[in-house]
């Protein structure tokens, strides 16, 4: 690869990062919190893109066969295909089919005491995150009685007649660390397809065994539905942060 292929593919490397920060769509890919380290990834790739173009065509300008001279190796040019994927495919976040891949993520537990909710306000607005650490580890119950609303994605379990688990996925850094968090949803007289994105208000359904004392995997968090809602389009942030 000469120096105008590796302006190029810097610069279309740039162009494309844009294009995913303008859009909101790196959401799909990365924490909403890594939007300023990818931005200024991306002013550095489109400087260096602009610096080493500009060089090229000095170089060239000075030899014109240098135009043709190789200084790496011709398989350089394969970073271009996953930008093409990345151009032509609309990006999508973990969906239902990534949650057989990996077991449900329930919270450990903490020293910190949780606060109070303000529940003037019904439907409380969660992170599924939350609504889950509260059912297995608040032991004040502040969750009983209180409707709280909840966003998240459709699954379907077989062994679910009366509704599915809304999950939302966790993410550390990038969509490659994503782990599931679920709530099991009670109460739906109709089914939604997998990956449908829904507003639920629902009612914590207080469990029959103490959740603390019980394995990770049989922390089943369960809810009732008040009334709930399709969100026809997905948000772009649709991860939630452990911290």
């Amino acid at each position: 690869m000469n120096r105008m292929g590796r302006a190029a593919v810097m610069l279309f490397l740039g162009v494309t990062m844009t294009r995913l920060l303008w859009t909101g769509a790196f959401g799909f890919f990365i924490q909403q919190r890594m939007r300023i380290p990818l931005l200024l990834a991306t002013i550095v790739l489109l400087v260096m893109g602009a610096a080493e173009a500009f060089a090229a065509s000095r170089e060239e300008t000075r030899d014109p066969d240098s135009t043709f001279k190789m200084t790496g190796p011709k398989v350089g040019w394969l970073m271009i295909l996953p930008l093409l994927v990345l151009v032509s495919v609309a990006p999508t976040g973990l969906g239902a089919a990534a949650t057989e891949r990996v077991e449900p993520f329930t919270p450990v537990e903490t020293e910190s005491n949780f606060e109070p909710l303000d529940t003037s306000v019904q439907p409380l607005e969660l992170r599924v995150f939350d609504f889950v650490d509260r059912a297995v580890w608040d032991t004040e119950e502040s969750l009983s009685d209180v409707t709280v609303r909840l966003e998240g994605l459709v699954v379907n379990d077989p062994n679910i007649s009366d509704g599915f688990r809304l999950t939302r996925f966790l993410v550390s850094c990038c969509a490659a660390d994503g782990v599931p968090i679920q709530v099991v949803v009670h109460g739906l007289e109709n089914s939604y397809p997998d990956d449908t994105w829904v507003e639920a208000d629902v009612v914590w359904r207080e469990p029959d065994i103490d959740l603390r004392q019980a394995l990770p995997r049989e922390r089943i968090v369960e809810a009732d539905v008040v009334s709930i809602s399709v969100v026809p389009d997905p948000p772009t942030d649709a991860y939630e942060s452990p911290y």
